[in-house]
């Protein structure tokens, strides 16, 4: 096949015929651009016109109209909003910031700071009172705050019970929690659906301790039994509490080690309700339930030997959510889960 060298009129022919393709494409094009821009701006200056009222209501209602509003109206609230939000942003930010064990790792720094102060306090201060105080708290297991597994029985946490503290602290509400209303006297509370919290209660030694005695009350029970009864005496009362001590958190406590589930929920009551009998095993249903009120007070007791020395009882008073700067308010969790067709433990 034979080569052929194009010839000038050649190309100036195929270059001209390019340009003026490339020339009507070009107004072609713009032609339709201009078109739609045309018609784009048509609607769009007619959805303005429809929605104006829309945008008004949002406008009114954005966030920097909002804070001018509580900077002129309740500078209370705006102070409160602005901590909160700095803590909120501090705490969870230390918390991504920390590598995984951190937190066991600070807590045991701290019990050897407090175990070392408590030895130099004395010499500092001449005061042998105030040494035996710090010896007193340099004896607390601070190491039970982050605990997830039980060194007696195994049981290995799978609630984040520390992360309850931040939601106490910062007032929050977590929907994944569970479901949350108000008391009668305005206090939140939150029913925990999470079963994750409620398998950790469940498996509890208390547990099988208030089971034990809900069977020895109702051998055969019914739909509607519950321990303790509404009329329930003292000693029954007692065996369904159980008890966070201080004793209980002392480092040399072998016996019955705190988890951070005890850490953060403290003393508590158990109530057991038979809900019905399982159709296969003919045992009954029991339905379990925690109320815990988590509070400033309760979080800030003193030892009674601090007490002696003339502190208050609680360090903090109790509040509402919401008030002051708007930090560690009281608030409820209620715990609630059943067993079907649970075996009487004392046959």
């Amino acid at each position: 096949m034979g080569f052929k060298i194009p010839s000038f009129n050649d190309v100036k022919k195929t270059v001209t015929n390019t340009v003026n393709d490339a020339k009507n494409t070009v107004v072609n094009t713009a032609k339709d651009v201009k078109n739609t821009v045309v018609d784009t701006a048509k609607d769009v200056k007619k959805n303005v016109i429809d929605t104006s009222k829309d945008t008004f209501e949002v406008v009114k209602h954005n966030p920097v109209t909002d804070t001018l509003k509580k900077a002129v109206t309740d500078p209370k609230d705006l102070v409160r909003d602005t901590f909160q939000t700095g803590l909120r942003v501090a705490y969870h930010g230390a918390n991504s910031l920390l590598p995984n064990g951190a937190a066991d790792k600070l807590v045991n720094v701290a019990e050897h700071g407090v175990d070392a102060l408590a030895k130099t306090s004395e010499i500092l201060t001449g005061n042998s009172s105030l040494t035996d105080s710090l010896k007193t708290l340099g004896k607390v297991d601070l190491e039970g705050i982050t605990r997830t597994t039980d060194p007696k029985t195994g049981q290995k946490l799978e609630g984040d019970w520390p992360k309850l503290w931040g939601t106490w602290l910062l007032e929050e509400k977590p929907k994944d929690l569970g479901t949350w209303d108000k008391t009668a006297d305005g206090t939140d509370r939150v029913t925990v659906r999470d079963n994750a919290y409620t398998r950790d209660l469940a498996g509890r030694p208390h547990q099988q301790q208030v089971t034990e005695e809900f069977f020895k009350m109702y051998p055969n029970p019914k739909p509607g039994d519950v321990f303790p009864p509404e009329n329930a005496t003292p000693e029954q009362k007692d065996k369904a509490l159980y008890r966070f001590t201080g004793p209980g958190t002392d480092e040399a406590n072998k016996k019955d080690p705190y988890t951070s589930l005890e850490w953060f929920i403290g003393s508590y009551n158990t109530k057991v309700k038979c809900t019905g009998i399982d159709e296969k095993t003919g045992k009954p249903n029991l339905e379990y339930e925690v109320v815990n009120n988590s509070h400033f007070e309760s979080g800030t007791r003193v030892p009674a030997t601090f007490q002696e020395k003339g502190l208050p009882p609680a360090l903090v008073q109790d509040r509402k959510r919401e008030q002051g700067l708007g930090v560690g308010g009281d608030w409820i969790q209620r715990y609630t889960w059943t067993s079907n067709g649970v075996d009487n433990p004392n046959k």
